[in-house]
């Protein structure tokens, strides 16, 4: 996903993402893997946290763009 990539290249771990944001490891991983999503609100918070504009580390999906319109 687009938060691996950032994480990775950023040389960061799930356990450092964990404690900038607050989340679990264990549903970061779930959210990297694709098996979890996360509400928008829910994005915006972790992207602030990390200071990463919001697109970065999450596309927008389908649900998200028909709201936009």
């Amino acid at each position: 996903t687009t938060l691996r990539h950032w994480r990775t290249t950023h040389g960061l771990s799930l356990e450092d993402i964990s404690a900038l944001t607050g989340m679990s490891v264990s549903e970061l991983s779930r959210v990297e893997r694709g098996h979890r999503s996360l509400a928008p609100l829910s994005k915006v918070s972790v992207a602030r946290r990390l200071g990463v504009p919001v697109r970065r580390l999450f596309p927008p999906d389908n649900q998200e763009l028909a709201h936009a319109e």
